[in-house]
């Protein structure tokens, strides 16, 4: 009869220090304490789940009970080492808090503490997620922390240590685990698979460790349903199906349309995605790591970095990357909010284009009425030839700006974009003459300002105002914009507004009568449209 199957995350957890993935910092402290035979009472071992809190404690657990005296390299074959891993050593005594959070529980188990250890150096009590005991029990066992025999050691462990009582904390060295890195645990399923002589595809381990985000035994537990899921391998193409992932190509085939600004290819894009039942919210998660991959193919000399991936780096500029990269971050907070999935999808990848700084240059149509039939009678009728139209010169005025008021004057009259006009609102006057504007644009707006939309504004006034240089500098403005008087006039209105409102007598009979208060931040302006009658 063959022996059980054991799961991963248990065949190979680490048995001594020098097996454990990461933790460094942790390790070295606790090797350098064991070796000089310096130990505390009380250990507090903090970190998300799965990064190997418990793991150290039983490594340190042995290292201090070994037969073979105190080291940090238990042998691992004394009876006291393969108890230990057993998980059947008397003088370990392992809780889980979060079952034992009554006073009464703490106080029995902490009674036995002033006996000696039944056959070890030492009687330790390992105590899992120890910010779940209750404020009582906390009490029970500070008493205990304050004054510990000398056969007593402490392994306390926990996610949440802001909930530990500082009290508890001072008694306790305290060892923060960080999680582990990509390349850690993508090298740990490597080694796992060509120990299980399994086959396996690097893309799909690197995908599974993405999935683990630092834990080790998130990643472990997805490469054991992996494993059975392909019968024994791990392919790319098995951990999309299990996971309704979208292929790593696929991804790139969206980020070229958005380069390409090709707002029907991202549409269609994304219905076939949610007409096969992708996963659209992690396919929004790849596409923001693969700006990620791109910013760094754009700044860094890595050989790492793919072809296409370069090739998408030369295709958009550092500020359109950034822009791209806050509306996906930002599309994946809204899409709980969204009407549905793929809405909340298609709206983040519009909005990357609208606000893409070649955008106001193309006119593009999500749905045009381009169906093959109109194509073939579209080639079937001959263009006439026609002289070429003349466009009229426009009537051109010569720049008279003095001031910041005049300048606000002129920006009302001129027809920017969205971006461009709250580029200029935001903008004080400097300097003008009849060749070059000088303006200063508020420092919080700095994003705002690309080539593109600068020259977009100076193409725009040359057409009122002829041949004209604009030059415009980021500052920390001390005169105020147009931008910041609205606001103010809009803030006071309001004010106003809410302060005629409140003193309505009908309002204020309402009041008294339900002993109730105005939400000031509810009265809001009815704006009546004008009607025919």
């Amino acid at each position: 009869m063959s022996a059980p199957y054991q799961v991963l995350a248990r065949k190979y957890r680490p048995h001594t220090f020098s097996e454990m993935v990461g933790q460094i910092h942790t390790t070295k402290t606790l090797i350098n304490a064991l070796d000089a035979d310096n130990l505390h009472h009380g250990f507090l071992f903090t970190g998300t789940r799965g990064v190997g809190k418990t793991t150290i404690a039983r490594i340190f657990a042995k290292s201090i009970n070994c037969e073979r005296g105190v080291s940090s390299k238990p042998c691992g074959e004394c009876a006291t080492c393969v108890e230990i891993d057993q998980g059947q050593s008397v003088d370990l005594i392992e809780l889980d808090a979060a079952s034992h959070t009554g006073v009464d529980n703490m106080r029995d188990i902490l009674e036995n503490a002033q006996y000696m250890p039944t056959k070890n150096r030492y009687k330790i009590y390992l105590i899992d997620e120890v910010h779940m005991l209750s404020k009582s029990s906390f009490n029970a066992l500070l008493k205990t922390l304050e004054e510990p025999p000398e056969h007593i050691k402490f392994l306390l462990a926990t996610t949440d240590p802001q909930k530990v009582p500082i009290t508890v904390l001072s008694r306790c060295l305290q060892f923060t685990l960080q999680k582990l890195t990509h390349e850690e645990i993508l090298g740990q399923l490597k080694f796992i698979m060509e120990a299980e002589k399994l086959k396996y595809e690097e893309l799909a381990l690197g995908q599974i460790a993405d999935f683990g985000n630092g834990s080790m035994r998130d990643a472990l537990s997805l490469l054991d349903q992996s494993i059975a899921y392909g019968n024994g391998t791990v392919m790319s193409k098995d951990i999309k199906a299990m996971l309704g992932l979208v292929l790593h190509d696929d991804i790139l085939t969206l980020a070229k349309h958005l380069l390409d600004q090709d707002a029907q290819a991202c549409i269609n894009f994304v219905r076939e995605l949610s007409h096969k039942g992708e996963n659209l919210t992690q396919a929004l998660k790849d596409l923001s790591a693969l700006f990620h991959q791109i910013s760094i193919a754009q700044l860094l000399d890595n050989a790492d970095i793919s072809n296409d991936i370069q090739a998408l780096a030369a295709k958009i500029s550092t500020q359109d990357l950034q822009l791209f990269y806050h509306i996906a971050i930002n599309g994946n907070k809204e899409l709980p909010l969204a009407p549905s999935e793929q809405i909340g999808f298609e709206m983040t990848l519009l909005r990357m284009l609208a606000f893409h700084s070649n955008a106001h240059n193309k006119t593009q149509s999500v749905a045009p009425n381009n169906t093959p039939e109109t194509k073939i009678a579209e080639k079937k009728t001959p263009k006439l030839a026609s002289a070429p139209k003349i466009k009229p010169k426009t009537q051109q005025s010569t720049l008279n700006i003095n001031s910041q008021s005049d300048w606000e004057e002129t920006a009302k009259t001129l027809k920017f974009s969205t971006v461009a006009r709250m580029l200029i609102k935001n903008t004080v006057f400097e300097s003008a003459d009849q060749q070059t504007l000088t303006l200063s644009l508020d420092e919080k707006f700095s994003n705002l300002l690309t080539d593109s939309i600068k020259r977009t504004i100076q193409d725009k006034l040359q057409e009122s105002f002829g041949k004209l240089s604009l030059n415009i500098s980021v500052n920390k403005l001390k005169t105020q914009t147009l931008a910041q008087k609205e606001t103010q006039a809009e803030n006071e209105k309001m004010a106003a507004l809410q302060k005629d409102f409140l003193a309505d007598k009908g309002v204020q009979k309402l009041q008294q009568t339900f002993n109730a208060k105005v939400a000031i931040n509810s009265i809001k302006e009815i704006k009546m449209e004008a009607r025919n009658v």
